[in-house]
């Protein structure tokens, strides 16, 4: 029995499929399938329904166990990790793609002068995407916004930031100085595809004022929304460090809703995971950049949260 068999195991059961296993644990669909296979050969039992890709009762009894074998693993490679400070190595960063643009240049910077053999790795990602590989173990790290929907995963809040209305400013509401949803909401609109995170996020939202979005268009990746906003021709409700460029489009406002509470952006990590010297030195880091991070720095409408509990679960 390996352990990369019990990760595969653990990946089908949380994704659901083959494919979207391999997907999280940025292999192909055969490894995963290989892997499954010589541990049923092994075990002498199906684990996994290929009809469904659901997991057998036998199978769920295996993940169960599997789960606290690896946390009890990633807990010796911790105790064994505490005896060593020095930071070197490869860590693995995942990001979102809206704060990877002004949140990755200052990290680098100091990661360079103050811990020069680890070594970073960045992949970008959407939330949801970003929780299953750090579920799978693939990522050590992950920048990403709330909701977290997975209990095994630990967030640290580093940044708040409002959501804003993105409009020409010939549009009829570019001229005001803030927004409610219902306002935004009252025009046609660019938003991404039903089941998208982000639009799941909005939809919340409005209907928790009462009122619903009227689309104009459907698009995939907020930074494609965010570009074709920028060019004036919809509106469209994004997170502020979406608009990070709006500086150079003379011709377009962000317009701030007040009466949204603000979207937390942090750092999450899997508690049953190791923990590295070198992922330490990266939390430090990334913790510690909002106070020191100058105003300027930051996109208009991202702050450092007010203070609060530093780790939560989902």
């Amino acid at each position: 029995m390996e352990l990369r068999q019990l990760r595969s195991l653990i990946a089908v059961q949380e994704a659901g499929s083959f494919s979207a296993a391999a997907e999280a644990l940025a292999t192909v669909q055969s490894n995963v399938s290989a892997h499954i296979s010589k541990l049923e050969r092994e075990l002498q039992v199906v684990l996994v329904d290929r009809r469904t890709g659901q997991l057998t009762t036998e199978g769920e009894i295996v993940a169960k166990r599997a789960r606290h074998l690896l946390g009890e693993i990633a807990e010796i490679y911790e105790d064994l990790s505490l005896h060593g400070s020095d930071a070197t190595g490869k860590v693995r960063l995942g990001m979102i793609a809206t704060v990877a643009s002004w949140l990755l240049p200052p990290l680098l910077d100091r990661l360079a002068k103050e811990h020069p053999r680890v070594e970073l790795e960045v992949a970008e990602g959407t939330a949801a995407s970003l929780q299953r590989r750090l579920q799978s173990g693939s990522i050590d790290l992950a920048v990403l916004t709330t909701p977290i929907r997975y209990e095994e995963l630990v967030f640290r809040v580093l940044l708040e930031e409002r959501y804003v209305l993105v409009a020409p400013r010939s549009h009829p509401l570019a001229s005001e100085s803030t927004l409610t949803i219902a306002q935004a909401a009252s025009v046609p609109m660019l938003v991404p595809p039903v089941h998208v995170g982000f639009r799941d996020e909005l939809e919340a939202i409005a209907a928790s004022r009462g009122v619903r979005l009227r689309v104009i268009a459907e698009i995939d990746g907020l930074n494609v929304i965010a570009a074709i906003a920028l060019r004036g021709f919809a509106p469209a409700i994004l997170p502020a460090s979406a608009v990070e460029v709006l500086a150079h489009h003379a011709d377009t406002v962000a317009v701030q809703l007040t009466d949204v509470p603000p979207r937390q952006i942090g750092l999450a990590r899997h508690r049953n995971h190791l923990q590295s010297a070198a992922a330490r030195a990266v939390t430090t880091l990334l913790m510690s950049l909002p106070t020191r991070m100058a105003a300027h720095a930051l996109p208009a409408g991202v702050t450092a949260p007010r203070p609060r509990g530093a780790e939560a679960r989902r």
